[in-house]
């Protein structure tokens, strides 16, 4: 890991050889450190999984979330930068602010001890910018920022919020989205191109945007084409969005909140991934089907954020066990197959060999 430092501020206001080939890959360019590399010709390596909810109190496995990520951190070796989605407070203070209702509305709370597991597992930044973040008011967000900064993770999310990754002399910038109170709106895309020029100016940076946004459920397992609504809340013109903060200056967008995987688009260099799905959901959560698919996706980019490698391994949830490595690659085919179209033919072929 080549982390060296994390910080967060607002602004305005292989595993074995084996194991590794379960993931269908691209290498344009040979290795981590490819000619048309950054500073010293290295590349900057992400990996990004969409939703983490470990646990939810009430349905907690028996071994205390030991080993929900067992599969997951061998693959994370070389990373410079592990991000995810937090769905859901980690705390055990404040006082539920929504009535649960069954395939309606979910209420997750997370117990704090589970924090020292996204630690161990490699996770350098999370985005807190979703639907669950503030299902224990202000006091479970704010000790979820605590604990996170208190074990090295960044987080990002709020109204204004950059965070900041340095990897050697490189910043890499995070801005997280939601059409949710309490974070940076997803619905306004003038307010989201503001942070990423504000950011994308900056000497030696790379900006990252994650969004929490579409329609949830298998029927929402297709690529975005304008503006989406569910449950009578407006979720985003994810396509539009992701075009405008590619155009200003935004090296990779990481897209999740359907629940399920979608496909990448490739424009002007840069990768679009509309979802990542769940990854780690805990008991209680339907890991059935298209919901049960957990890609891990992982992307090399170059000093400028253009697009050089990346490779989709595919994991898949166990029901109170957490995500486990799928031989059949179901995660990586799906989201290829919805890909045809949005990205080049010479990447589709070789991600498809």
């Amino acid at each position: 890991m080549f982390l060296q430092r994390v910080r967060s501020r607002l602004l305005g206001g292989a595993a074995a050889f084996g194991l590794l080939l379960l993931g269908l890959s691209l290498f344009v360019a040979q290795g981590h450190a490819a000619s048309g590399a950054g500073a010293g010709g290295r590349l900057v390596r992400i990996a990004a999984v969409g939703d983490i909810m470990m646990a939810n109190e009430g349905s907690l496995p028996a071994d205390g979330g030991a080993g929900i990520f067992r599969d997951l951190k061998p693959q994370l070796k070389g990373c410079d930068v592990v991000l995810g989605n937090l769905e859901g407070p980690l705390t055990n203070r404040g006082k539920a602010t929504k009535v649960a209702s069954s395939g309606r509305s979910y209420v997750f709370r997370t117990p704090p001890s589970y924090g020292k597991h996204l630690k161990d597992a490699g996770f350098t930044m999370l985005s807190l910018a979703n639907n669950h973040a503030n299902d224990y008011g202000p006091e479970g967000r704010a000790q979820t920022r605590e604990l996170l900064e208190s074990l090295g993770i960044g987080h990002t999310g709020a109204p204004g919020q950059v965070s900041v990754q340095m990897v050697g002399g490189t910043r890499i910038a995070f801005i997280g989205l939601a059409p949710n109170r309490g974070c940076q709106n997803i619905n306004d895309i003038p307010g989201a191109v503001a942070l990423v020029k504000r950011e994308a100016a900056k000497p030696n940076t790379l900006v990252v945007v994650t969004f929490h946004g579409g329609g949830e459920g298998a029927s929402f397992m297709k690529m975005p084409t304008g503006p989406e609504s569910y449950l009578g809340e407006k979720r985003g013109d994810l396509r539009k969005l992701s075009h405008a903060v590619i155009d200003a200056g935004a090296a990779l967008v990481i897209g999740h909140g359907p629940h399920v995987p979608r496909g990448f688009e490739i424009y002007k260099e840069r990768l679009i991934a509309y979802s990542l799905g769940n990854f780690a959901t805990g008991v209680g959560i339907n890991v059935q089907g298209p919901n049960g698919l957990a890609p891990l996706l992982l992307v090399d980019l170059d000093a400028s954020g253009r697009l050089v490698d990346m490779k989709i391994v595919s994991f898949r949830q166990q029901r109170g066990k957490g995500p486990r490595m799928d031989r059949s690659n179901e995660a990586a085919k799906v989201m290829l197959g919805m890909s045809g179209g949005y990205m080049p033919e010479a990447w589709l072929r070789r991600l498809q060999q």
